[in-house]
């Protein structure tokens, strides 16, 4: 979505096709981005290694000079696989709390690693996102140095397109529900990301400075009541968070 948001006045026309439904399709329609969801690309055709079509499941012909793949991301540890760190089945890194591998003296960070995760009780997880990796290697450093240090950080993510900024933190996979302040029509909202009735993540658009409010109440090492985000009051904000 990102890149089609950037490439609107570069390009004379944008599609966006995928295999599920996406959010903010009104505000990119209004800005000539055209969608064919639930859909897939069963063809390319080039002439002269120029692209020239694409071709959809569906039977659709595009016309096409350029065709962005976002395919998702492995790690590329293949070459550690006879080395004696750990990987596991996905092929990701195994850390500790201090981002040591399970062989002395070797530590990993960033995209490719698997590590616990304070805020899930130390459960190891994947997030591949930088200001996760600037922390580890932070953690690591330290580590080396013999100043042991953990994680005390909560995901951050924003963007912005079409001057619409969206912000998220925290970390949301397992949510069994979603509360939204807001006007999801108008484009400006908050959702609250629930577990166990307790906010694990926090998402928003033209929202700020919420999400990042909510970081640091979660930062901090409080937690937030599902109770206090179904009340549509936002004041616990300032004081709240036990």
């Amino acid at each position: 979505m990102e890149v089609a948001a950037a490439l609107t006045d570069k390009a004379h026309s944008v599609s966006v096709i995928g295999i599920e439904t996406v959010p903010f399709k009104k505000l990119f329609e209004a800005n000539r981005v055209k969608f064919y969801m639930l859909n897939e690309v069963s063809e390319m055709i080039g002439h002269h290694g120029q692209l020239k079509e694409v071709v959809l499941k569906s039977g659709k012909v595009l016309r096409a000079d350029v065709c962005v793949v976002g395919t998702g991301c492995v790690p590329a540890t293949a070459f550690l696989k006879q080395s004696g760190i750990h990987l596991d089945s996905k092929g990701f890194i195994t850390v500790n709390k201090m981002m040591q591998t399970n062989v002395d003296s070797v530590f990993a960070g960033g995209d490719v690693v698997m590590f616990p995760f304070p805020q899930r009780n130390n459960k190891k997880v994947n997030i591949p996102h930088w200001q996760m990796a600037h922390v580890h290697g932070r953690v690591a450093a330290l580590s080396m140095m013999g100043k042991p240090s953990e994680i005390k950080t909560v995901p951050y993510f924003w963007s912005a397109m079409y001057g619409k900024t969206i912000r998220y933190a925290g970390f949301g996979d397992g949510f069994d529900d979603v509360i939204i302040q807001g006007d999801l029509d108008e484009l400006r909202f908050v959702a609250f990301y629930t577990r166990s009735e307790e906010v694990v993540a926090v998402a928003s658009m033209n929202y700020d400075p919420i999400v990042s409010r909510v970081a640091e109440v979660l930062g901090s090492g409080k937690t937030i009541k599902k109770r206090d985000v179904e009340t549509g009051d936002i004041s616990w904000l300032i004081d709240k968070g036990s």
